[in-house]
């Protein structure tokens, strides 16, 4: 019997030291795919739509999920990493799973794992993610979208076999370098790895070395290959409420929406219901808090590729405001290609670190290392703050009337329920 969370993540723990020893060397679906029959093969029992790529992940799977639970279908959405509670992760038409759901559930579900005795042992994510599809077929829902943890093809979720799974491909760019490959090819060919036979993929025009493989891949496998841009999706859209980045990560989500409207006879939504699903807030993508004057903005762009689309949609948003702002990143991350697209923004740095764990213990970068990055890319006023709480209360003591915290999905967690933010 799991009574909270706490003891949740106790259970849990026991498999995060096999995955300390397979990541960054033996991501496979080597233990997957024998673990999957032992608890009935729930992959296979649900009608998926699959979503890979480097940036607009989380986001593009919360709005077709959105979307799809609008139409009146039951529906699930599996996403990682969470930002503030494991329950996150699993959500059944746009709520996370309750506390004592995902204990009774994961007891259940363990006791399951333990009787099977599985052989090779699942890594943590692994065991989580195979409990998500698990609990949603015994929840009943329709449609399952599921987020990938790393890449594609060789990730964890790649595991649906069904002619009728969904794949979505957002843009693609530079991260997980170490896993995935070098070049936009290398990367691309890990992206479109979850198209399996006969699979639609649907996704914006990209760049030319992205599509080649692309193009290739779907050939080979048979798999119908749906593209537009944004533009093209923009027309007759009213949605100037939304960051940039967000228009289109929904406005690519809408796409999918359509088709699976057509193919599957679903209800017709009306301007208004579209609408609403455009205010979806998905947790730390441009969430705004009150903190009595100030107005904080905290944003999870922790590559090249998204800290532009932070940018730009800051810069939309708030227009000449100079925010305060305050930063880590995971250790490992190529901050050489974003401090020179944050410095401009600001005359006020805030560096800081975090420690956590999820899927693996996670730390950040040298803060210090950090700081002189932004003092080398000419920002006024940098300090280095290494415990976060502290950092956290110089930025909002800070003169500025903005205040950003961005960086790492994992430091946000670590602030965003500040007892003091309304």
């Amino acid at each position: 019997m799991i009574r909270n969370l706490k003891e949740a993540e106790a259970a849990l723990a026991a498999y995060v030291p096999p995955t300390s020893y397979i990541t960054r060397k033996d991501i496979t679906l080597e233990r997957m795919l024998p673990f999957m029959p032992l608890i009935g093969n729930p992959q296979e029992r649900l009608r998926v739509i699959h979503v890979a790529g480097t940036s607009g992940k989380t986001s593009t799977a919360s709005y077709i999920a959105a979307l799809l639970t609008a139409t009146g279908k039951k529906t699930g959405l599996a996403v990682s990493p969470h930002i503030d509670t494991i329950t996150e992760r699993i959500q059944i038409n746009g709520h996370n799973i309750s506390e004592a759901d995902f204990c009774s559930e994961l007891g259940i579900y363990l006791d399951l794992v333990q009787a099977a005795d599985p052989d090779p042992r699942p890594s943590y994510f692994e065991l989580l993610h195979a409990f998500t599809l698990w609990y949603m077929v015994r929840q009943g829902v329709f449609y399952a979208v599921i987020e990938t943890g790393v890449g594609g093809l060789h990730d964890a979720t790649n595991i649906t076999l069904r002619a009728d799974k969904v794949c979505v491909i957002t843009d693609i760019g530079f991260d997980h370098m170490d896993l995935l490959g070098q070049t936009l090819p290398a990367i691309a060919g890990q992206k479109i790895g979850i198209a399996y036979e006969h699979n639609n993929v649907f996704m914006y025009q990209q760049a030319e070395e992205v599509m080649n493989v692309i193009e290739a891949w779907t050939t080979e496998h048979h798999a119908p290959l749906h593209l537009t841009t944004q533009s093209i999706e923009q027309q007759g859209q009213i949605m100037d409420a939304m960051p940039d980045y967000q228009q289109r990560n929904w406005l690519l989500a809408h796409y999918v929406y359509k088709y699976l409207s057509q193919r599957d006879h679903l209800q017709h939504l009306t301007s208004q219901a579209l609408h609403q699903t455009q205010h979806l807030q998905v947790p730390g993508r441009m969430d705004v808090k009150k903190l009595r004057d100030k107005t904080l903005v905290m944003d999870g762009a922790h590559n090249s590729q998204k800290m532009k689309a932070f940018v730009s949609s800051f810069r939309r948003l708030y227009l000449d405001a100079k925010p305060s702002i305050m930063v880590s990143l995971k250790d490992g991350k190529d901050y050489q290609d974003i401090v020179p697209l944050l410095a401009p923004l600001t005359d006020r740095v805030i560096t800081t670190t975090f420690r956590t764990s999820q899927d693996l213990p996670l730390i950040s970068m040298d803060s210090e290392v950090l700081a002189q990055a932004f003092r080398s890319a000419g920002v006024a006023h940098v300090e280095n703050i290494p415990d976060n709480q502290a950092a956290f209360q110089a930025l909002v003591t800070a003169p500025e009337d903005v205040c950003v915290i961005t960086g790492s999905f994992y430091l946000i967690g670590q602030i965003r329920n500040n007892e003091h933010l309304a």
